[in-house]
């Protein structure tokens, strides 16, 4: 069965069209995650500086006022940590004060939505890649349907920051590979923005122009071509770096030493803690090599993975193949055939280059492999390079038949996971891995689960004011931003101190080996009254005192 043009932009109508319905009615069920406030305050200050820079001395006060009055016992200083991106939190920030936001539940929940509305745009162009490299709409649109509903992925895509640099990863990876089939200006411009743009959000990313440069020299040299490519490089850098200048106000008052500064303070401010893995308590700068791949494993839906595994190296033996057979007297000399094995070849070089780097640096990871979702679109690329190969072997209308209900599986399998677990995506597993396992790694890291707990206290306990302690490293009291302003006050944070408290929170993030430091140890004078867990995940624990305190 073929569609024409009409029946395919319908379906892609349809898709985003219900896409977006669904966003906008559910975006609100999610919690607000702990690392929120800090961006927030993150995006006052640079708004606060660029405005006295400009001269917007209203908006310079107003962004002062509040940067002032965001204040948290835990929370990190911005003028030290003041080298994260503005690509979402100035533009909110500037949105706080002009439509006149009051309710800090209502920025975040924007916010929220900006993030998401973003990831969306961004699968258009993952569609595109795909289209472009395989001409075969089904096969496009099913990446595109697993781009969005990957459930991590898509939990993900409303809390910004990772999947941020998701969205914007993809977008870039898509002018590189526009720019390395038609290397013209156009494409340049607009690859080297998206990079700055990339590098903005993630040190790593200076691999994508680093690679990219080295390859077009390398390739130009003792050509007739070299001076035109030349020019073209430096075009692209010059577009890059006038960029990354511009849309980076860190920068702006010593370009050069502030950007060499970037790379020694990712270094130096490197976190250092005890993270929940496999059972036991391990630092995070002592990693195992497979963590990243453990990870994806545990996480990603299962037929995901293996097409992946499949489709990778279906591409890794058939460049070894092309190595070992290059003959200078053939026509056919290299390690791809035409544009579509070049796609191939790029995603599979740049993923290989991403993760021997993070495992040569020793990345200090933590809370599984969300630092580097963006590998999302290599996983889904080469599973759908699997699925493209199986037809063309066969040529079969049999294997055309098996395409359309592996598609269906596929897409059936991610709306049941996505519902089934809603609005926990985030931490979602697999369903071939058992209860013992989900419950043997970090869960929620990002405290989602705050907002349901202080909501159930409330509808379960009338007191005026509620004591609530906190047998966690989450910093739970971020978490109250998320209900409704009249009820926050009824709320006070204790802590560790458990003899002051009436509940107390409980997940498994804890920074520090729990098994051997009692500091999150719960009282013998409270028993646990409630436990979330959905999909035998167990999210959080409540416990209320039963006995008279000490």
């Amino acid at each position: 069965m073929t569609l024409n043009s009409n029946q395919r932009t319908l379906i892609l109508i349809l898709f985003y069209f219900f896409s977006s319905i669904l966003a906008l009615t559910t975006y609100q069920d999610y919690g607000i995650h702990i690392e929120e406030k800090f961006h927030r305050l993150n995006g006052f200050y640079w708004l606060n500086y660029t405005s006295n820079l400009f001269g917007f001395s209203e908006i310079q006060k107003i962004a002062e006022i509040k940067m002032n009055e965001i204040s948290d016992f835990s929370l990190s200083s911005v003028s030290h940590y003041n080298k994260y991106s503005v690509l979402l939190d100035l533009p909110s920030a500037l949105v706080e004060i002009l439509f006149k936001i009051n309710d800090v539940k209502n920025i975040y929940y924007l916010k929220h939505l900006f993030s998401f509305f973003l990831f969306l745009v961004s699968s258009i162009f993952f569609f595109k890649i795909l289209y472009f490299r395989y001409k075969n709409f089904l096969l496009s649109f099913l990446g595109l349907f697993l781009y969005v509903t990957t459930p991590r992925i898509l939990g993900d895509s409303f809390l910004y920051k990772d999947v941020l640099f998701l969205s914007i990863f993809s977008i870039t990876f898509y002018f590189l590979i526009r720019s390395i089939h038609q290397f013209n200006y156009k494409n340049l411009l607009l690859f080297g923005i998206f990079c700055s743009l990339s590098l903005n959000l993630r040190f790593f990313s200076i691999l994508i122009p680093f690679f990219f440069v080295l390859a077009i020299l390398i390739k130009s040299f003792g050509s007739k071509q070299f001076k035109e490519n030349f020019k073209k490089i430096f075009f692209y850098l010059l577009c890059f770096f006038i960029s990354l200048y511009i849309f980076w106000p860190y920068l702006w008052a010593n370009p050069i030493i502030n950007f060499i500064d970037l790379f020694i303070s990712a270094k130096n401010n490197l976190v250092d803690v005890k993270i929940f893995y496999n059972n036991d308590f391990i630092s995070n700068r002592i990693l195992p090599d497979t963590y990243i791949l453990n990870w994806i494993f545990l996480t990603t839906p299962f037929l995901q993975t293996i097409f992946f595994i499949l489709g990778f190296f279906y591409c890794v033996f058939r460049f070894i193949r092309r190595y070992i057979n290059i003959n200078d007297r053939t026509f056919q000399n290299d390690l791809w055939r035409g544009n579509a094995e070049k796609i191939d070849f790029i995603f599979l070089i740049y993923l290989a280059l991403f993760y021997f780097f993070f495992i040569f640096l020793n990345a200090p990871f933590y809370n599984g492999w969300r630092l580097v979702y963006f590998f999302n679109i290599f996983l889904i690329y080469f599973a759908i390079n699997f699925l493209f190969n199986f037809t063309n072997i066969f040529r079969k209308k049999k294997s055309y038949i098996i395409l359309i209900f592996v598609s269906f599986i596929l897409m059936i399998y991610n709306i049941k996971a996505i519902i089934k677990i809603h609005p926990f995506q985030s931490l979602y597993f697999n369903s071939f891995i058992s209860e013992k396992i989900k419950n043997s790694y970090e869960g929620d890291y990002y405290g989602l689960a705050t907002k349901h707990f202080f909501e159930r206290i409330l509808n379960n306990d009338n007191k005026k004011i509620i004591k609530v302690g906190v047998a966690s490293h989450t910093p739970i009291q971020r978490g109250l931003e998320a209900i409704s302003n009249q009820f926050r006050n009824k709320f006070v944070i204790v802590g560790q101190e458990y003899n002051k408290a009436d509940y107390i929170f409980k997940n498994n993030i804890s920074e520090v080996n729990s098994n051997l430091v009692k500091k999150y140890q719960i009282p013998k004078n409270f028993s646990k009254i409630y436990e979330l867990k959905i999909d035998k995940i167990v999210i959080y624990e409540m416990f209320k005192i039963t006995a008279n305190k000490q």
